[in-house]
C-alpha cells in the first residue's frame, strides 16, 4: 500500500478519536468538519520534499532529511499540541502522527 494512504488512514482514526474525546467537536459540526480540514491539510508538511532531488525517494528517510521533518522543528509541533486553539492543536496533532509514520518507514527500511 502506498505511503500517502497510510498517513490519510491514520489521519481519519485520528479525526475519529478527536470526535470521540472532544465533546466541543461533537457538538459542533462546523468545528468537526475544520478540525478534519486542519488534521488532513497536516499532510502539508510533506510541501519541504519538493526542496529535495527527486523529490520522492521510497528508499530515502525523511526523518532529518526535509526541513519540516527535522528534529529541529519537533518542538514547534510538540509545543503546538498544547495550544488552546484547537485547529492548530489538531493540525501538530497530525503533523505529529505524520512523522511518527514516517519514522516507522524509516525504521522499516533502514
Amino acid at each position: 500500500m502506498p505511503l500517502l494512504q497510510y498517513h490519510l488512514i491514520a489521519d481519519v482514526l485520528l479525526i475519529f478519536l478527536i470526535y470521540m474525546f472532544d465533546k466541543e467537536v461533537q457538538k459542533n459540526k462546523k468545528l468537526f468538519l475544520n478540525v478534519s480540514a486542519a488534521v488532513i491539510l497536516s499532510n502539508l508538511i510533506d510541501v519541504d520534499h519538493l526542496l529535495a532531488t527527486p523529490i520522492y525517494d521510497s528508499l530515502r528517510c525523511s526523518i532529518n532529511f526535509h526541513p519540516l521533518h527535522s528534529w529541529y522543528f519537533m518542538p514547534l509541533w510538540i509545543i503546538g499540541v498544547f495550544n488552546k486553539n484547537k485547529y492548530i492543536k489538531y493540525f501538530c496533532s497530525g503533523v505529529l502522527l505524520h512523522l511518527l509514520l514516517d519514522w516507522i518507514q524509516c525504521l522499516y527500511f533502514m
